[in-house]
């Protein structure tokens, strides 16, 4: 069997990367997106193969990870419930962001329970209800929370997983 190298065929190095996403996605449409995927990476990353291993090895990790970015992003969207027949420029479902209209009395329950929630939190010490409020109340992002509280992005995550835990707690 004959190796794989940067200069090969084009139709050959697809059909290599092609197959490997096939190994991760196991699904022809999928496959094809995170070939794409994986070949303007492959390319647009192809100085940082430095030759100290195979090309198809430094390919398959590409694909690989492409395959692994796609499947999280598949696990994220099935997450979100779309709003009812909208899609946006992608042919993907759009995510209501609006909270669902209730009644009264599911309101004033979901209050006492958030004040339940925030006591849990701020039980924790001061520095947890900002970093909680921000990542769960506002949906931040840890890199946005970490830049404006200005602490590192680990510290971020710690804090806003404990601040979960508690809040899961006083349910």
């Amino acid at each position: 069997m004959q190796t794989l190298t940067a200069t090969d065929d084009p139709d050959r190095i697809r059909a290599y990367v092609r197959s490997v996403a096939m190994k991760y996605v196991r699904d022809d449409s999928d496959a094809e997106d995170v070939t794409q995927d994986a070949l303007l990476l492959a390319h647009r990353y192809r100085a940082s193969f430095r030759g100290e291993s195979r090309y198809s090895t430094w390919l398959y990790r590409v694909t690989a990870t492409a395959a692994l970015m796609f499947l999280r992003k598949a696990r994220r969207r099935a997450r979100e419930i779309p709003a009812s027949g909208t899609v946006d420029e992608d042919g993907a479902p759009e995510i209501e962001r609006q909270p669902a209209a209730t009644d009264v009395r599911a309101e004033v329950m979901a209050r006492d329970e958030l004040g339940y929630i925030a006591e849990a939190v701020a039980a924790l010490g001061a520095k947890y209800p900002v970093v909680f409020w921000k990542r769960y109340g506002e949906g931040r992002t840890e890199t946005e929370i970490a830049r404006e509280v200005g602490i590192s992005v680990a510290a971020v995550k710690t804090r806003a997983f404990r601040g979960r835990q508690a809040a899961v707690a006083a349910r």
